[in-house]
């Protein structure tokens, strides 16, 4: 299994527009082969929102992340959420086997 962290940074007065998105985002996920871990709201950052992807491996994930781009989905909502977004970090990461986790 492969997880993707992804940290986002929203310019000001910015959050909201990108919630109220990417709930919708969430809703189509999974017809892509991307599964919706969590998400988190940073309490010392009003700007800040994190959250978790994952993919059963590196290479679904490469196939999941083209199709989901691509898809007629996507291509209504993306010129709404990615002007909100002021820096973006992503992190590919592989679980330890004892990690609780699966």
């Amino acid at each position: 299994m492969i997880y993707e962290l992804r940290i986002y940074r929203f310019h000001p007065g910015q959050k909201a527009t990108f919630l109220a998105g990417f709930k919708k985002a969430t809703r189509f996920m999974k017809k892509y082969g991307i599964t919706f871990v969590a998400a988190f709201e940073n309490p010392a950052r009003e700007d800040e929102f994190v959250w978790i992807r994952s993919f059963p491996s590196r290479q679904a994930r490469e196939q999941a992340i083209d199709r989901y781009y691509h898809s007629p989905e996507w291509l209504k909502i993306v010129n709404t959420l990615r002007p909100t977004i002021r820096r973006r970090e992503v992190r590919i990461l592989a679980r330890l086997p004892y990690s609780p986790l699966r």
